[in-house]
């Protein structure tokens, strides 16, 4: 029995790794799911409208691009109608800091001080400095700004500054039904415009119960969520294994109460060249719930001397090959018991 959770466990962590194309069919023994399905219901996370009219990935540059160092960048970047938080905010990407500067003073935002973002986030995984200006009351927005510093002739010898990352900011109610809402529709986001979603909640001091406790204190959505069903704990109880459903209401809530509450996600897409790295934190500091979602260049970044991003990308399309080989493995060995939890999943 504990080969079988082992060996399922395993299976369902590299599917989750590894990503699948956005709502595709898979067939495991003679049965085949749809993952990756989004909730029809649940609306995009909402803009927060201040974004150039340009996309930065669109510009040219002879800093970056092929022929230059970041010969990779800015990478690629599916079109798409969808239109989400993730997607708005990702435009400042490979814009130039005094750019970013100005128009947000057309716009009659004000910078806020390093102090002032100090307090307001304590000592959490959010900014604590930088270039970072309130939108709302309740919701602001920060850029990450780096010196590029292969851009000359001469190898760590220049100093152009771009934004190379930015988040979006918002503090909400630290209500169950909102923190839930916003974790549904970040994976919702994910699964409808790019390949794959994964959302984890799990405190962040908070020792995570294992695997088999039927009183969890933690969760994981991959590649399906249903938020009436919840997730679900194998049970070993009698000697067989059992799947006991558990509510994602019932974690949250408990864990909302706690001060080190904290959740993460990513969605992104299944290209080696793909040009972002999407994310999503909420962390609790004092009273307060903020969502911070983000978007960062994957090319736009130096890397450490004596290596080339053509090295770089060497390594990672070898690691991908590696993996997917990996995964086709774990496929053909377990198709009955993942056809068994795909089936429970989808009862």
């Amino acid at each position: 029995m504990t080969s079988y959770l082992r060996i399922t466990f395993s299976a369902i962590c590299i599917l989750m790794l590894v990503g699948v194309q956005a709502q595709k069919k898979v067939t495991y023994g003679k049965s085949t799911f749809t993952l990756y399905k989004p909730l029809p219901d649940l609306a995009p996370t909402p803009v927060c409208g201040f974004a150039p009219d340009v996309p930065g990935y669109t510009l040219k540059s002879k800093n970056y691009g092929p022929g230059t160092y970041y010969c990779y960048a800015p990478g690629n970047v599916p079109k798409t109608s969808y239109r989400c938080i993730l997607t708005e905010i990702r435009d400042w990407v490979g814009y130039r800091p005094d750019v970013v500067k100005e128009l947000a003073a057309k716009k009659g935002l004000v910078q806020m001080d390093e102090k002032a973002i100090k307090k307001m986030f304590k000592n959490t995984r959010l900014p604590n400095g930088g270039l970072m200006y309130k939108l709302t009351e309740t919701s602001w927005i920060w850029f990450y700004i780096q010196e590029l510093q292969n851009c000359g002739p001469i190898a760590w010898g220049s100093h152009e500054e771009y934004v190379l990352g930015v988040s979006f900011i918002e503090r909400v109610p630290q209500q169950t039904e909102v923190v839930l809402d916003r974790l549904y529709r970040f994976w919702n986001d994910g699964v409808k415009f790019s390949d794959y979603a994964s959302v984890n909640q799990s405190n962040f001091k908070t020792k995570p119960s294992a695997p088999t406790d039927q009183n969890p204190n933690n969760f994981a959505i991959g590649d399906v969520l249903n938020p009436k069903k919840g997730f679900y704990r194998l049970s070993f109880e009698g000697g067989k294994p059992t799947y006991v459903w558990h509510s994602y209401e019932k974690v949250v809530a408990e864990n909302l109460q706690k001060p080190d509450f904290d959740a993460n996600g990513a969605v992104g897409y299944n290209d080696l060249l793909t040009a972002f790295d999407y994310e999503m934190n909420a962390v609790k500091a004092g009273q307060n719930v903020y969502f911070s979602y983000s978007v960062n260049s994957r090319f736009l970044r130096d890397i450490e001397p004596g290596r080339t991003w053509q090295k770089e990308m060497a390594l990672r399309k070898e690691s991908d090959a590696k993996m997917k080989v990996e995964l086709q493995k774990i496929n053909k060995a377990n198709g009955a018991a993942l056809e068994k939890m795909y089936k429970e999943i989808f009862k």
